[in-house]
């Protein structure tokens, strides 16, 4: 099996221009390239995707614990052939994880779960003898040895030879490439983060990176290192008699976990997509539907204007099919979005911008009794949104795990749960298990 993660001394350090060229660079090598994000970004994912053309994987150790999370990389890995590799770009700053301090969840608690060699990105501007000093401070706290290899970011052609030497010299890693300064490879930022894919032209983004690429980084010295142990893939039995789930993606919806989908599938869901953009009709034989996360707030008119599915869904869910609905999909469930007109209309009131990060970071959540079927079980999630509205339930217990704040969030029952979390399944499969269980009752009660 071969692997590599993409980490960096802190955000901003060229992590994701880094990620994007080697799955370029790679791919050109006829290398089957497998990507994840270590973990909750959705944009990234994204990117993955239609640079690789397969889909983009989530995984972290805040979620789940080592053995699950391993599970999960050698299930999404699938079949590896002699010339699969796995791409994992990190988060933050390499050790930054839970409330910046614990290793749960960072990149490295990510890399040490897996055995995945890292290759440290380091933006070496405006720096010199002080790169020796940052890289050993950064190699003191690799105790599993996982750092094999350092690039450059942000150093000129002229000087990267001198410096590539004085670090190799210094450490005996391989320093395996570099990006100048001013290239215009970075991802501009619109919208609370990254553009998102279509908002690029990707054949310019290829040609371009594989342009600045092509001399700079050393790829069969990076192949070279990639060896990481094997890890078998979990067998599993899939359910029999599978329920329709009808889960919204397009434009609006596209903050959804594939993990999520793999737990779903293997609990029983038939899953079928359908647009809330587009769309006039539910999927035949729906029998629950699922409305993730997005940026409803920029399709807002075009949602209003398709009342034909606002209608279906409105009338499924009074006549009480289950439904999961986070963070984007809560919103669209509501009145209106910044006062655009009718939506769906199940929740009272307008869903407006507040004009700043309301809630931001992991959670864990419990609700006593209705998705959460043993006592003192927990699905883990994070929050993001700027949005916000005048009730936003007190069905669930929300604990922030960094501070050990509690609150009441969620509108939750025994079909539905709606909310501004956005929840990752595998940390508790169960809340999907019952989402389907009732799914298949419903589908048995209407003849589906």
């Amino acid at each position: 099996m071969k692997g590599l993660m993409i980490a960096a001394d802190r955000s901003g350090s060229g992590k994701t221009t880094l990620t994007r060229a080697l799955i370029y660079a790679l791919m050109e090598k006829g290398m089957d390239v497998i990507p994840f994000k270590c973990g909750p970004d959705y944009i990234d994912p994204m990117y993955h995707s239609l640079i690789s053309g397969k889909r983009g994987h989530n995984l972290d150790t805040f979620f789940t614990d080592h053995d699950r999370t391993s599970r999960l990389f050698a299930r999404e890995m699938g079949s590896v052939r002699e010339n699969s590799i796995a791409i994992v770009e990190g988060v933050m700053g390499l050790y930054d994880g839970l409330g910046g301090f614990s290793a749960e969840g960072s990149s490295y608690d990510l890399a040490d779960a897996l055995g995945m060699p890292i290759v440290l990105c380091i933006n070496a501007r405006g720096a010199a003898q002080t790169l020796i000093a940052l890289i050993s401070g950064i190699l003191s706290f690799d105790k599993s040895r996982l750092i094999r290899a350092i690039f450059l970011n942000q150093v000129s052609d002229g000087f990267y030879p001198v410096l590539k030497k004085r670090i190799e010299q210094a450490f005996g890693l391989p320093v395996i490439g570099h990006f100048p300064a001013d290239q215009g490879i970075e991802l501009a930022s619109r919208h609370l983060g990254l553009l998102r894919p279509w908002d690029i032209d990707i054949r310019k983004d290829k040609a371009r990176l594989s342009q600045i690429s092509m001399d700079r980084i050393d790829i069969n010295r990076l192949l070279s290192i990639g060896e990481m142990p094997d890890i078998k893939e979990p067998s599993f039995e899939p359910a029999g008699k599978r329920a329709v789930i009808a889960i919204a993606r397009d434009r609006a919806f596209d903050f959804f976990y594939s993990e999520n989908e793999l737990v779903l599938s293997d609990k029983g869901a038939h899953i079928v997509y359908f647009s809330p953009l587009s769309d006039k009709k539910l999927p035949e034989g729906t029998a629950g539907i699922i409305l993730p996360g997005g940026y409803p707030e920029l399709y807002a008119d075009q949602l209003k204007d398709n009342q034909e599915i606002c209608g279906q869904i409105r009338d499924a869910l009074r006549s009480g099919m289950p439904l999961l609905a986070e963070c984007g999909g809560y919103m669209y469930l509501h009145e209106s979005i910044g006062g655009s007109g009718p939506l769906v209309s199940v929740l009272d009131g307008d869903v407006h911008d507040c004009g700043k990060s309301l809630r931001f970071g992991y959670l864990t959540c419990s609700d006593r009794g209705h998705f959460f079927i043993k006592e003192g079980k927990e699905i883990r999630g994070h929050e993001f949104h700027y949005y916000d509205t005048k009730d936003n339930g007190d069905g669930a217990v929300v604990t922030k795990p960094g501070s050990g704040r509690v609150r009441r969030a969620g509108f939750c029952g025994s079909r539905s749960f709606m909310s501004f979390m956005h929840f990752y399944y595998p940390s508790y499969p169960d809340f999907a298990g019952h989402f389907l269980k009732e799914a298949a009752s419903y589908a048995a009660g209407k003849g589906l």
